[in-house]
């Protein structure tokens, strides 16, 4: 039988480890240095306006690849609890994963606008030339 002064070391290591992941969060979508056009036109897209229709990309994505996701997040707190990986370390590669998540939705579904409004030589979401939205994907780690 263990000591109870390993059982509780290892139960404040886990503690501290907790804490550390919860100040952390992750942001997915355009983040950084995008330019106000390019926000302007991503929250069209996900959102809608007048008469463009909502063509989310990042809510979407989350909702369709959920069971992934959940993966993605539980395999990364599985390696920091069992110590072999930083809590940071974790939140980045969730962060890298979920950005590539949204990025293979939007391969995944393109979507031909519903009217003729843009004649571009790609009809399709996220796409349009002079945007590139879906290069434009990335995450962020902040501490909360």
């Amino acid at each position: 039988m263990e000591d109870v002064s390993v059982i509780l070391s290892d139960f404040q290591r886990l503690q501290n480890v907790c804490q550390k992941i919860q100040e952390k969060s992750i942001l997915v979508g355009i983040v950084g240095t995008a330019d106000s056009e390019v926000l302007k036109i991503a929250a069209i897209h996900e959102y809608g306006l007048g008469k463009m229709p909502e063509r989310s990309f990042i809510r979407a994505s989350f909702d369709a690849d959920q069971g992934k996701l959940a993966e993605i997040v539980s395999g990364a707190l599985t390696k920091v609890l069992r110590e072999q990986t930083t809590p940071e370390a974790a939140a980045h590669s969730i962060g890298a994963q979920a950005a590539q998540l949204v990025q293979n939705y939007i391969d995944t579904n393109r979507v031909k606008p519903q009217s003729d409004f843009s004649k571009k030589r790609q009809h399709t979401t996220l796409y349009e030339t002079g945007t590139h939205i879906r290069d434009r994907i990335a995450y962020k780690v902040v501490d909360s």
